[in-house]
């Protein structure tokens, strides 16, 4: 009977200690996490793409909307940088909504929506203004969050895939 208390009590403490009950932020990391979304829009709109790397890991894995995979800060860097000299040079970004999911004390999912305005294509004609999603993974270490995982998609028109006979 003791044996079958004492592998009550160690399950019950290894699943506290791995689960978390508290599904709340510290206020600091709230306030942190809410920090880390609106430098990204300020270093967008200064095209300040050294500063945007700042806000990444150094393994961190960035899908953009072209669906291109750049791995580690270096690259997303890089990319940015590029892309900023002529297509998004003009660019304004802007943070419509922030939804952020407590996972773990240092694991956060932030849901970002966002429009953009000013971006041009690589011949320089206009685009149409555009709204997408950026779903971030953010770890933090050190007391300091930083982006993990990045996803990037543009928010199609209504119905535009649910229309179309390729995709049943």
């Amino acid at each position: 009977m003791r044996q079958l208390h004492l592998f009550i009590i160690f399950f019950l403490l290894s699943y506290i200690g791995f689960c978390q009950n508290n599904k709340t932020f510290e206020v600091t990391d709230l306030k942190n996490l809410n920090h880390l979304v609106g430098k990204w829009e300020r270093y967008w709109n200064n095209h300040n793409m050294d500063s945007m790397g700042t806000l990444l890991r150094d393994d961190v894995d960035f899908v953009n909307v072209a669906g291109q995979w750049l791995k580690g800060k270096k690259e997303a860097v890089a990319v940015h940088k590029e892309r900023h000299l002529v297509v998004f040079k003009t660019s304004i970004w802007k943070t419509d909504s922030v939804s952020i999911k407590y996972v773990k004390t240092d694991l956060a999912i932030i849901h970002m929506g966002w429009g953009i305005t000013g971006d041009v294509d690589p011949d320089g004609k206009p685009r149409t203004p555009r709204h997408g999603i950026f779903t971030w993974v953010v770890t933090k270490e050190n007391n300091q969050w930083l982006i993990l995982a990045v996803h990037n998609v543009n928010i199609r028109e209504t119905g535009a895939f649910m229309n179309s006979s390729d995709n049943k």
